[in-house]
């Protein structure tokens, strides 16, 4: 796990020399919708490329993360399957299920029953290296692959790019201070039950963040998104006290989020902090949205590797969830 977060920013130069030689063709039926599918590390992937278009695609974008497929699924969808292994079972089942309607398919893996799917049916796919390292941290393969998908289908323009070039060069001069801040933090966060609260647009950061505390430091978090926690979650700050005592709120924050919101934390601000601890505050850095979501992405991966040192804890164990999948091939 150590190697792969140091080596992030040479995977994000990697995933840009692949997706520059992948091609694509437009395809032959107007695209009406976007349906990405995928799970975990590879799932998260869609949900951070799915926010950064936010806005800026003229059709819709879903996420979809299980079995089954949407009704509206038909020729007129783009549908891109991401599974680093390629063997993802509810992954493999969603493609299946789009290829019988007919949708324009794209396939993102390193290998595995997927890819041998896409070669036999012809589908058209964009291949990564397969590693023996955690899936979690191939992040970076993911969401530049997902990004070229739509690049290459003219749904999106080619600034992201630019902008993942300037970010390598940023995580590199800037690597010293945000292993230091990450070890900074993991210290706070040790013994605590983090909440991590942001503005909706960072929605997935903040999971993958929860996911990352998860997987590496085996530690549980909760996340919620304002203004909607202000509309529900605010009013249970009251009970467990005992519980409440143990919890450390983070914010997260970057240049995009909405001015309301920003108000609205600062507002919530001493609400917390009466029944808690003093907010951590992490600020997104970065020129561009997704600049400053590479930033986040590294800084969080290196929080949760110095917590699994603090709790004493094997970052790449994965005892329950390798039970799990033994126990669901069991079954047939």
């Amino acid at each position: 796990m150590k190697n792969l977060i140091e080596g992030f920013t040479k995977q994000l130069a990697d995933a840009l020399r692949i997706g520059q030689a992948v091609d694509l063709v437009r395809p032959g039926s107007d695209i009406r919708n976007i349906l990405i599918t995928g799970m975990g590390g590879s799932g998260i992937g869609a949900n951070i490329v799915e926010s950064l278009t936010f806005g800026r695609v003229p059709i819709p974008i879903t996420v979809c993360k299980g079995y089954n497929i949407p009704q509206f699924v038909s020729p007129h969808t783009l549908f891109i399957a991401c599974s680093y292994s390629g063997n993802t079972e509810e992954t493999l089942s969603a493609i299946q299920k789009a290829m019988l309607k007919r949708a324009h398919i794209i396939c993102i893996s390193s290998g595995g029953k997927m890819l041998e799917l896409a070669k036999e049916y012809n589908l058209y796919y964009i291949q990564f290296p397969a590693s023996k390292g955690s899936l979690r941290g191939q992040l970076g393969y993911m969401m530049i692959s997902l990004l070229y998908a739509l690049y290459h289908t003219n749904l999106i323009g080619a600034a992201f790019i630019k902008e993942t070039e300037n970010a390598i060069e940023y995580l590199n001069r800037g690597e010293k201070a945000i292993q230091a801040q990450a070890e900074l933090i993991a210290r706070k966060l040790k013994g605590k039950l983090p909440f991590i609260y942001c503005d909706g647009r960072l929605n997935p950061i903040a999971i993958r963040f929860q996911n990352q505390l998860n997987e590496n430091a085996k530690q549980l978090a909760h996340v919620n998104t304002f203004p909607e926690m202000n509309h529900n979650e605010i009013t249970g700050w009251r009970f467990p006290e005992n519980i409440l005592s143990q919890v450390q709120v983070v914010y997260l924050y970057s240049d995009h989020d909405h001015e309301r919101v920003a108000k609205r934390m600062e507002i919530c601000r001493p609400i917390f902090e009466k029944q808690s601890n003093p907010i951590i505050d992490i600020v997104a850095e970065g020129a561009s949205l997704l600049e400053q979501y590479y930033y986040l992405i590294h800084l969080i991966d290196w929080i949760s590797f110095s917590l699994a040192k603090e709790n004493g804890v094997e970052p790449d164990s994965l005892e329950t969830v390798d039970f799990l999948k033994e126990e669901l091939a069991k079954i047939k």
